[in-house]
């Protein structure tokens, strides 16, 4: 005979089908969910199991008696226990975040924490359909696409959710069936959160939740579904408007004139630069048109418009050698700043060091030479004009997109003066003549 807690195992047992033995960290907080969960997943052979507890300190005596309480279960049957106390309070007031949004990302953050010190294949958590079912409320309350409205997703990279098919109502009853014990979070039935407000309105179902609950479980199947196809979609678009991308540093050179052609554009554009965090879609639609040189900047990125170009980086990519100043004390070394440079003297080049050296009188040279990027007032003397000509002015004539000019080097005298834009121009005072007796060689 087929038993129920059979069944609720076996479900479960699907989400780890590994051939070979694993390590998994459970996320147990001593309530009901996590407490049927670690129990269950002791009756799986082929995992190694280990637990972690986060203490947010927001109910004093009572949280710390959940840390005891897990711990004393976890040394009863073996299990190793992390534990983790967070001051969520002063963590909230001060990234300027709810309690709730503030206990999630001290959370999660610990959680990578750990399955990269541990080397965990999974990070376990107990979230099941009720908690989906509120998510794709709240989420409804605030405002959100298909995204939004499939609740807690089962598996997201190296987190699941075996918990995430059954009910609440069908947990209580399997921690019931095999007398497991857990403790009850006060917290949860403060009304302030919002959270709490839909969970008590769902209780009100419970005299029909079996045709309540099949029904959401049946909508968010289906919004799932739709959600792969569009983004399906947005991963084709992504590679029809794409000129050029690279991952480390992050750069990505994108179409302007094909990103106009998409229909309906606002929603292409929220899809497309929203994980970026690019969310005003009136602001990416103004810089489709935009001269070159303007740019939207996010926390962790920036959008420039470089002629019919949109080019995406990262913020740390262009920053990194904003203000930077590096160094070359003699001829002694290749130097490796920021990139390999040669610097070198002679006498008589060869003429194979002639064609693949930039050449400098060495007597105008005053050591230690500077390396840096480009700045307000810079102004040099171009090889073979006459007089000099701000560097703005220059990389303007030359179209150099914003990126550009901040990714462009100057190799800087000891005087001050520009010797050289690096890969680009020789400044003509430091050309060489033929009343030249001694040649600095430079070679990127």
């Amino acid at each position: 005979m087929i038993t129920y807690d059979h069944v609720f195992l076996e479900k479960i047992r699907k989400y780890f089908s590994f051939q070979t033995k694993k390590k998994v960290c459970v996320a147990v907080s001593g309530g009901l969910d996590s407490m049927v969960l670690i129990n269950v997943l002791l009756y799986l052979s082929n995992i190694e199991l280990e637990a972690a507890h986060c203490n947010f300190t927001l109910r004093n005596k009572e949280s710390n008696e959940d840390e005891v309480f897990i711990r004393n279960f976890c040394k009863k049957k073996s299990i190793i226990c992390h534990v983790k106390k967070f001051d969520t309070l002063n963590f909230s007031k001060k990234n300027k975040l709810s309690i709730q949004m503030a206990a999630r990302k001290l959370r999660y953050d610990w959680f990578s924490e750990l399955l990269k010190k541990n080397s965990y294949e999974y990070i376990v958590l107990a979230h099941h359909l009720n908690d989906s079912i509120e998510t794709f409320l709240l989420n409804i309350l605030r405002g959100t696409g298909i995204k939004g409205l499939l609740g807690i997703p089962k598996k997201n990279e190296k987190f699941i959710r075996p918990l995430s098919y059954f009910t609440k109502k069908e947990i209580l009853h399997y921690a019931k069936i095999k007398n497991i014990k857990w403790r009850s979070d006060s917290s949860n039935q403060e009304t302030k959160y919002l959270r709490n407000q839909i969970r008590l309105i769902l209780s009100q179902f419970s005299s029909f939740s079996s045709f309540f609950y099949k029904g959401f479980k049946k909508t968010i199947d289906y919004l799932n579904d739709e959600n792969f196809l569009i983004e399906e979609k947005i991963k084709k678009v992504y590679h029809e408007i794409t000129v050029e991308k690279k991952n480390d540093p992050f750069f990505w050179k994108i179409q302007c004139q094909k990103i106009k052609k998409l229909k309906p554009l606002s929603f292409y554009l929220f899809k497309l630069f929203s994980p970026y965090g690019f969310n005003d879609v009136n602001s990416l639609k103004y810089l489709i048109d935009a001269q070159s040189g303007k740019q939207l900047i996010s926390k962790k990125y920036r959008i420039i418009k470089n002629r019919n170009n949109w080019i995406l980086v990262s913020s740390e990519f262009l920053l990194e050698n904003k203000n930077k100043t590096y160094v070359i004390q003699d001829l002694k070394n290749v130097y490796q700043i920021p990139f390999p440079i040669d610097v070198k003297f002679f006498f008589n080049p060869k003429k194979e060091d002639r064609e693949k050296m930039f050449l400098a009188d060495f007597d105008k040279i005053k050591f230690p030479l500077l390396l840096r990027t480009w700045k307000k007032g810079d102004f040099f003397f171009p090889f073979k004009m006459k007089g000099k000509k701000k560097l703005s002015k220059y990389y303007k004539e030359k179209k150099f997109s914003l990126l550009e000019k901040e990714q462009t080097w100057l190799l800087i005298n000891g005087n001050g003066d520009i010797i050289l834009i690096v890969e680009n121009r020789l400044d003509d005072r430091f050309k060489v003549t033929e009343k030249t007796k001694k040649i600095l060689g430079i070679k990127i």
